[in-house]
Formats: C-alpha cells, structure tokens, sequence
C-alpha cells in the first residue's frame, strides 16, 4: 500500500557477519551498525576444542595467526576450561572464547561451523565434538561405536596415537606438539612463533616488583610429581647462583607455593624475589629475566615466547615433543636413567626418580654457559 508512514524501523539494520558482532545489541565496539568504520565482514567461522594443559595452548598459540593468514575472513572460537581463559585472552588472533559447561556446550550446539579441530580427550568435551554441526571436523572426538576416544581423519591418526597408552611416544614419533596441532587442522608448520600478547597491566605490575631486568628465574613448578626436580638440588643450585651475584625469581603454578615459599626461607637471602602471580603476570616475568631454568611446564613455554635463554630439565618427557627443531636458546639437561624418557608411561609406576639423577652441577654449568652466551650477544 503506497503511502504508508515505514515507521521508527525505516532504514533499520545489523551487520550479522561482522566480527565484532556478538549475537545482539551491544556490539563489541558499543556501535550501530549503519556506517560504521569497524564493519569487519566473517566468510568462515572455526572453532578450536582444547580445555586444559596451558603450556599446550601456548604451544598451538600460532595455529590462529596461521588460519587468518590462510583465510583473513575467519573468526575462531576456542572453547576452553573457565581456568585457561586468561591465556587464551593473551592470543589476538582468538576471536571468542567460551568457558566449557553447559550453557557454551549449548550455545556451540546451535551454532554452525565451517571447520572443527578437536585436541580434547576428556570425553564430555570430545563427545560434543561428534554433535556440533560443521562442514568439516578433524582431531579428536568420543563416542563412535565403541564409546571411546577415536581420531577424526587421517591426519588425526598420528595424533591420536600420541594420546593413548603405549611407546609411540618415545620410539615412533619425532614431530613437535606444534607441528601436530598444524598436521591436524591440515597446515604445514614452517616454525611460526608462539603468540603472547601479554595485557600491559601485568607488565606494569611485575615491573614495579623486580625493577631492573636481568633476574634468573627459577620455574620449580610441574604439571606432574613426576616431572618435579627434588627441592635440595633447587636449593644447591639456587645457592651457587647467589654466590655468583645473580638475583633469583621463584616461580610456579598455584599448587607450588608452599614449595616456593620453602625455597625462599631456605635460601634467606634478600636477592631471592617470590609471591603469588596471577597467569599474566607470570607471563610477563621472562621479560625481566636473562635466564630461565624449568621443568617440561608452562614456564618453560613462556620462556620461548619471550626468547630468551632456558635450561630445560628433562626426566620423563620426550624432548622431541616440545622443543623446535630450530630452537637456539634451549639448552637440554637429561636424565641418565635408561627408562627416561618414558613419555609418562611410567615403569616407575608413578614414584618418579628419573629428575633425581640431573645434578645441580650439570644445570649450574648449563645456566653459567647460557648467561654467558647472552652476555657476548649483547655486547656492541
């Protein structure tokens, strides 16, 4: 009918396929969409499964940046434990985030994906993977008719095998955890850096702690018993440091406080810095250092996102899995024990022993040669 008054709607629309777009009003950027200079259209939309394991999200954090790089369109979700959110926050590459329980698995249900790439094998997770719609799924997901962990493709395989309980790990495989999150979601590795844009408060934050850069940092934290190095070798090697006039920054995960406590009292000194970190600030403390010496953990991840020398403690990990090929600040002390590494197929059964015969010695001498090393790159 001509004539008729269009109303208050005349002219009213949303941009759906924008990337600042989150499902309605407001948008991310508190914009209408009419002529708005941040409209970023989305032609394809990828979603990454990976819960837990915070050094495993750094050592996937290029896989993003890859997948934007391939197709500039893309907007990816990471579903994630609501613990592993502050990490993947310090990703740029990540558009969403979705803490895991029922109301993302919900939400991702009644969403559509143009690729899924699952690296999940707690089942309520993977089992969700099986149900999302998507054009195309690869990794891991549950159920099947065998009601257990399976691969999705052929790509998948090789990974999946590096997920169950067998010697694959320390006998068939010599790729990186890297270049397998890439093989996966069907991408070549060409050693991309890990991404870690770490928020400047947290900087600001362990600036005004520390001060002065140049602290050796010492990672006594472990994901597992069997990946922690005895507390008097972290002792002795903490006093030969002290005697050579280093400053040490005790770090570790929420569970080794009391552990970093001890140390600290135990070496009563008051070049020796410590207290609870939030993630991102212990993300931003390798700024600060010349050195770091960890376990297989987050610490020594954070340690190559910032490039800067680390001695890596190996007992039952397998080196091949987490050190680049092209890696030129890592210095690897090993254990000697003939079951190491064992890759967690522990023949120990649990108990450990293999980080008791790395000696401080050995490491001292490892943390003197990559002090060493950057002192003459950093000379005119």
């Amino acid at each position: 009918m001509t004539g008729q008054d269009p109303g208050p709607l005349a002219g009213f629309h949303w941009n759906a396929d924008c990337r600042e777009f989150v499902g309605g009003y407001p948008c991310r950027r508190w914009r209408a969409c009419p002529g708005c200079e941040h409209y970023d259209p989305v032609d394809r939309r990828v979603l990454i499964v990976m819960l837990d394991l915070l050094g495993d999200m750094l050592i996937a954090s290029p896989l993003p940046a890859r997948i934007k790089r391939d197709h500039p369109g893309t907007h990816i979700t990471w579903l994630a434990s609501a613990a592993s959110v502050p990490m993947l926050a310090m990703n740029p590459h990540i558009d969403r985030v979705l803490a895991f329980d029922w109301q993302a698995a919900e939400t991702l249900l009644g969403e559509r994906y143009d690729a899924v790439y699952s690296f999940e094998r707690t089942p309520a997770a993977a089992s969700l993977v099986e149900r999302i719609d998507a054009a195309h799924k690869a990794g891991l997901a549950w159920g099947g008719e065998r009601n257990g962990l399976y691969p999705i493709g052929e790509a998948a395989r090789h990974f999946f095998a590096m997920n169950t309980w067998n010697d694959f790990r320390t006998r068939g495989n010599t790729k990186t955890w890297t270049e397998l999150y890439f093989e996966v979601a069907g991408y070549a590795y060409h050693g991309e850096p890990y991404e870690l844009a770490v928020p400047d408060t947290a900087q600001q934050s362990v600036r005004g702690w520390l001060g002065e850069p140049g602290w050796v940092c010492l990672n006594v934290g472990a994901s597992l018993p069997t990946k922690i190095w005895p507390p008097q070798q972290w002792l002795a090697l903490g006093q030969a440091l002290l005697a050579g006039g280093h400053r040490l920054v005790l770090t570790g995960g929420p569970a080794d406080t009391e552990r970093c406590l001890q140390l600290q009292r135990d070496l009563d000194d008051d070049r020796v810095r410590f207290r609870p970190l939030s993630l991102q600030e212990f993300a931003a403390v390798p700024s600060l250092c010349a050195v770091m010496v960890t376990g297989d953990s987050l610490g020594f991840h954070l340690a190559l996102a910032h490039d800067i020398p680390v001695v890596v403690l190996l007992g039952p990990s397998n080196g091949a899995e987490v050190i680049p090929k092209d890696a030129t600040t890592i210095t690897a002390v090993r254990s000697l024990l003939a079951c190491s590494p064992c890759a967690h197929q522990v023949t120990c059964g649990g108990v450990g022993g293999c980080m008791d015969t790395i000696t401080t010695d050995q490491v001292h001498r490892a943390v003197t040669a990559a002090l060493h090393t950057r002192e003459q790159q950093e000379q005119p």
